[in-house]
């Protein structure tokens, strides 16, 4: 089950017995560059800059173990630095060890700017433009800015399980004040982001993602494990200043939880989006939750109810932009 034990959330929060290790550094690095994002697994956090992971920081029996994905440093441009080679072996150093100590913590924290740099780097020629428009959702919804006032918490991304992997597991909680006092009733919101007309079709394209959510919904022992998960996790969350909102969560109401579409850079010229929604359309009735696309609030990336429409709703309003010649068509 996802989720920190009481010693990690304690060390987070500055709380050591002696000898232990405080990781608020940690924490307030996070909760200060609003360009990593801190996501909660089982045991272990992972800390993302641009989609990728700076930090691996994994917790067992009260040692705790770093870990960094050294391909970021396989740049040529990063390469080319005499002070990339020592970072390198720095790094090496630290996640090579079976325990770290206060030291490496702030070593590692010392070196961050660095290995941002050999991520940017790698990122120039590798791009993961749907991960890092997916950290930008997270932030927008979740702390800082307008967060306090958009409807839905993202809780995790990236969420491994056997039927696939899902973008992104969110709570819906519409932001007025009666309805933020009201902890037992929350919604539960799948949210798939998809980037450019390439990732619409074949294998993680639309229909792939409708198909392996539909199966993993229709078993409730898995949906309800999973609603146990997220209230943790968003509790946590909350108890680390990772999500802006005062109230924490009891349970979820009964009704189906959301699958949201989020499109970034579809091509209006392009007939892939428009094709693929027929496909769907043929399948929305017999769909075990309630399929949703979000649009942008004057070009922003708040979730708000308001632009969050059903399939129908979705085809009728925004035709222009799904296929444009379609549109022109028909009118």
């Amino acid at each position: 089950m996802r989720g920190l034990s009481d010693l990690f959330m304690e060390n987070l929060q500055g709380v050591t017995a002696p000898g232990g290790l405080d990781l608020s550094c940690v924490l307030n690095w996070v909760n200060e560059d609003s360009s990593l994002c801190l996501e909660i697994r089982e045991n272990y956090i992972n800390i993302y800059y641009r989609g990728g992971n700076i930090m691996k920081l994994t917790e067992a029996n009260g040692s705790y173990t770093i870990y960094f994905d050294c391909k970021y440093f396989n740049s040529h441009q990063y390469s080319e630095f005499a002070r990339g080679v020592a970072i390198r072996k720095l790094v090496d150093a630290i996640v090579g060890k079976p325990s770290i100590n206060m030291l490496d913590v702030r070593d590692w924290l010392e070196i961050a700017p660095y290995l941002k740099h050999a991520m940017d780097c790698y990122f120039g020629v590798h791009p993961h433009n749907e991960r890092e428009f997916q950290q930008l959702l997270v932030r927008e919804n979740n702390f800082k800015g307008i967060a306090k006032g958009t409807d839905y918490f993202i809780v995790d991304i990236e969420y491994a399980n056997d039927d696939g992997r899902f973008d992104m597991i969110a709570i819906q909680w519409p932001s007025t004040s009666a309805d933020r006092k009201i902890d037992d009733n929350v919604g539960l919101a799948f949210i798939e982001m998809k980037y450019g007309d390439g990732a619409l079709t074949g294998s993680s394209g639309i229909m792939d993602h409708i198909k392996s959510l539909g199966k993993y919904v229709s078993l409730p022992v898995k949906l309800s494990d999973l609603q146990k998960e997220i209230i943790n996790v968003f509790n946590q969350k909350i108890d680390l200043g990772l999500i802006d909102n005062r109230n924490k969560i009891k349970g979820f109401n009964n009704e189906k939880p959301e699958f949201i579409f989020v499109f970034a850079n579809h091509d209006p010229d392009s007939k892939i989006l428009y094709n693929e929604l027929q496909k769907v359309q043929m399948l929305a009735g017999a769909l075990p939750f309630e399929l949703k696309f979000a649009t942008s609030n004057f070009m922003g990336y708040g979730l708000y109810k308001q632009n969050i429409y059903s399939l129908d709703d979705f085809l009728k309003i925004f035709h222009k932009q799904i296929y444009s010649k379609i549109a022109s068509e028909n009118e």
